[in-house]
Protein backbone atom coordinates (compact mmCIF):
# COMPACT_ATOMS: atom_id res chain seq x y z
CA UNK A 1 0.00 0.00 0.00
CA UNK A 2 0.76 3.66 -0.84
CA UNK A 3 1.25 6.04 1.79
CA UNK A 4 0.54 9.56 1.05
CA UNK A 5 1.20 12.56 3.55
CA UNK A 6 -1.26 14.98 4.03
CA UNK A 7 -0.75 18.34 5.15
CA UNK A 8 -3.31 20.02 7.30
CA UNK A 9 -4.03 23.65 6.33
CA UNK A 10 -4.86 26.45 8.45
CA UNK A 11 -7.53 28.42 7.57
CA UNK A 12 -8.18 32.35 9.02
CA UNK A 13 -10.96 34.56 7.84
CA UNK A 14 -10.54 38.08 7.42
CA UNK A 15 -11.34 38.74 11.15
CA UNK A 16 -8.85 36.55 11.95
CA UNK A 17 -6.25 38.23 9.94
CA UNK A 18 -7.42 41.58 10.98
CA UNK A 19 -6.92 40.49 14.38
CA UNK A 20 -3.60 38.63 13.87
CA UNK A 21 -1.82 41.88 12.23
CA UNK A 22 -3.50 43.97 15.46
CA UNK A 23 -5.56 46.00 13.30
CA UNK A 24 -9.63 46.36 12.78
CA UNK A 25 -11.13 44.83 9.78
CA UNK A 26 -12.00 47.70 7.84
CA UNK A 27 -9.11 49.08 7.82
CA UNK A 28 -6.87 45.80 6.51
CA UNK A 29 -10.07 46.09 4.00
CA UNK A 30 -8.76 49.30 2.88
CA UNK A 31 -5.63 49.26 2.63
CA UNK A 32 -4.01 45.76 2.09
CA UNK A 33 -6.83 43.72 0.75
CA UNK A 34 -6.08 44.52 -2.63
CA UNK A 35 -2.24 44.06 -2.16
CA UNK A 36 -3.03 40.81 -0.04
CA UNK A 37 -6.07 39.33 -2.13
CA UNK A 38 -7.18 36.15 -0.01
CA UNK A 39 -6.07 32.45 -0.86
CA UNK A 40 -9.87 31.46 -1.24
CA UNK A 41 -13.24 33.50 -1.27
CA UNK A 42 -16.78 33.08 -1.93
CA UNK A 43 -19.40 35.75 -1.38
CA UNK A 44 -19.36 35.69 2.46
CA UNK A 45 -15.99 34.01 3.00
CA UNK A 46 -12.41 35.25 2.75
CA UNK A 47 -9.81 32.98 3.94
CA UNK A 48 -5.67 32.88 3.45
CA UNK A 49 -3.41 29.76 4.67
CA UNK A 50 -1.35 30.26 7.67
CA UNK A 51 1.67 30.67 5.46
CA UNK A 52 0.17 33.76 3.46
CA UNK A 53 -0.73 35.03 6.89
CA UNK A 54 3.40 35.09 7.72
CA UNK A 55 4.20 36.71 4.11
CA UNK A 56 1.85 39.40 5.17
CA UNK A 57 3.10 39.79 9.14
CA UNK A 58 6.51 39.61 7.66
CA UNK A 59 5.92 42.52 4.70
CA UNK A 60 3.92 44.64 7.26
CA UNK A 61 6.04 44.07 9.99
CA UNK A 62 3.53 43.13 12.82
Amino acid sequence: MKETSSTIVKWYSMRQVAAELGMAVNTFKKHYLEKYPPDRSSDKYKGWTETSLNKIKKEIGA
